[in-house]
């Protein structure tokens, strides 16, 4: 099977924004959430009243998801989200297309989340802690591949890497 991946360096800046579209949002929130954590208004009435503990588990919950986001938008702007493989095998930093059971474009990344449509193919971002990334990282094109989910056994090949 001959597929043509979309270039590696629009998919990353698709990435990117998105990324940071998404942390805007999330610092937004977080900021809310805070004032709320520490608001006169959310002060405990009594031993039954976990709104302000609640509002803050909230909160760290929200500072864990920024650093991530954060990490995540620095690495993907440094020259390693874009640099060409050295081995073509599914690792971070790899564009892969996958068929079988389904057809996907991923890009894998150390941090997973988020997508991008580029010339009309949308590409997810997934880490190699997730259950797809974990069973292909060190694949190679023409490698098969089973991923256990909700629905089943998923089977997939590797018929691109960028």
């Amino acid at each position: 099977m001959s597929v043509v991946l979309p270039d590696k360096c629009r998919v990353v800046a698709a990435l990117l924004e998105q990324v940071e579209a998404e942390l805007a949002g999330v610092e937004a929130m977080a900021e809310a959430t805070r004032n709320e954590a520490t608001s006169s208004e959310t002060k405990s009435e009594g031993k039954y009243d976990t709104r302000a503990t609640e509002a803050s588990y909230l909160a760290r919950g929200q500072a864990w998801r920024i650093l991530a986001l954060r990490r995540f938008s620095a690495w993907l702007a440094s020259d390693g989200a874009t640099r060409t493989l050295e081995e073509p095998m599914v690792q971070v930093g790899a564009l892969v297309h996958i068929f079988g059971d389904r057809t996907e474009i991923v890009y894998i990344a150390p941090v997973g989340g988020g997508k991008a449509t580029i010339d009309g193919l949308v590409v997810s971002a997934i880490s190699p802690s997730s259950p797809l990334g974990k069973a292909m990282v060190e694949l190679e094109v023409g490698d098969a591949f089973e991923v256990d989910s909700p629905r089943g056994l998923i089977t997939f090949e590797v018929s691109a890497i960028a």
